[in-house]
């Protein structure tokens, strides 16, 4: 038996290098679209593939013939366990477990454990793109589209698609402006739903903050907690996790070294990450102290940080993303947490830009949190987690 999963162990662990190294776009895409064998899935901007930490992530759903939107299966089914925290892909043959609480990914027949993980994001499990089609024996490819400005298909494969790649995105032409003009119409409703010409989507990102308003009233506000100790996160995160609300964690260098299930826990939860340099003598050192802390904890690596606003340009000419908050906010002991909220909502005013909003990470934190929750609710702020950006 061990002599028969040795080389598939071995292959995996080849194809997951190969994804993990797969070369990414120069700037970040507008738009992923997405193909299961012959056919294009609805695009939306919820359920749309993603960057993170270098590598390709689709929504667990997509594997799944009665959940892609297209009915169209790859031999799979998908099990999303939300008490447990467990997202489950099997067949006849295999059964694949991602651990969203832990960060782990393992063969339930064997118990072999792979180093990948699944990710939150809008609400859903996604899961590496390299992973899963590695271990089910599935192929997928990434292609720039040429008639689509800043629009990438994504495009997952069984042995029952009969297309190759381009001659698939030269025949798919009328489906993916169709699919196109859809997701156009679910951003402005009000707009005309005659057929359109495809039109250039809007310049992509180059900074975490993509604004996602619903309407004019809504304004966008970006959650972050400076995070020099351990001490309030626990409870810090319950809050979030309790209110569905996701929000970015900067943590010292020293942090990531120490706290190797904390950061696990804050991944597996659906947040993000970034690294706190405060000091800023050894800026570029302590980055990379940072991500190789990031690396032994949870094999990945961060894009966001938190430096001093005198390095920020050069950082950011390296590749760098750099917070920058709208407001910091140092909630005392004594503050009471509702007056705390409203004056926190009273600085910010009636901003249609998107906001940041940066709590120091200590217990204080935990206990204004949720009043200030519902008072950014209340005013029509909309909290959501800062998008990574691959430049």
């Amino acid at each position: 038996m061990k002599k028969r999963c040795r080389i598939p162990m071995i292959l995996l662990a080849v194809a997951l290098f190969l994804g993990l190294s797969w070369p990414m776009p120069a700037s970040a895409a507008t738009l992923y679209f997405t193909a299961v064998n012959d056919s294009v899935a609805p695009l939306t901007s919820d359920t749309m593939p993603l960057w993170f930490g270098g590598t390709l992530y689709v929504p667990y759903s997509v594997f799944d013939g009665n959940l892609n939107g297209v009915g169209v299966g790859l031999g799979l089914y998908t099990s999303y366990n939300r008490s447990s925290g467990t997202v489950t892909l099997f067949n006849l043959r295999q059964m694949l477990v991602f651990d969203l609480n832990n960060g782990t990914c393992r063969d339930d027949m064997t118990g072999t454990v792979y180093v990948s993980r699944a990710i939150m994001r809008n609400g859903r499990p996604y899961l590496a793109l390299n992973t899963v089609c590695s271990f089910f024996e599935l192929e997928y490819s990434y292609s720039l589209l040429p008639n689509i400005p800043q629009s990438y298909l994504v495009r997952i494969k069984s042995v029952d698609a009969v297309m190759n790649d381009s001659d698939f995105i030269d025949a798919a032409k009328t489906p993916l402006n169709n699919r196109l003009r859809e997701y156009t119409q679910s951003l402005n409703p009000a707009e005309s739903t005659d057929p359109v010409e495809p039109v250039n989507p809007p310049a992509p990102p180059v900074s975490p903050i993509a604004p996602s308003q619903e309407d004019e009233s809504d304004t966008t506000a970006y959650l972050a907690f400076r995070c020099k100790k351990a001490d309030g996160l626990e409870s810090v995160l319950g809050v979030l996790n309790g209110n569905s609300r996701c929000a970015v964690f900067f943590l010292t260098p020293q942090l990531l070294e120490e706290e190797g299930d904390l950061i696990r826990q804050i991944l597996g939860t659906g947040h993000s990450i970034g690294i706190l340099v405060e000091n800023g003598e050894n800026t570029q050192e302590e980055l990379g102290r940072g991500n190789r802390a990031l690396e032994r904890a949870a094999h990945t690596r961060a894009t966001l940080a938190c430096v001093p606003d005198g390095q920020r340009t050069a950082l950011e000419g390296e590749g760098w993303v750099c917070w920058k908050e709208t407001v910091l906010l140092r909630p005392s002991d004594t503050v009471n947490s509702t007056s705390f909220a409203s004056n926190t909502v009273r600085q910010l005013g009636k901003q249609k830009q998107p906001v940041c909003l940066t709590l120091e990470g200590e217990k204080n934190a935990a206990r204004v949190l949720p009043a200030l929750l519902r008072h950014l609710d209340r005013e029509n702020y909309i909290v959501s987690i800062p998008v990574e950006t691959m430049l």
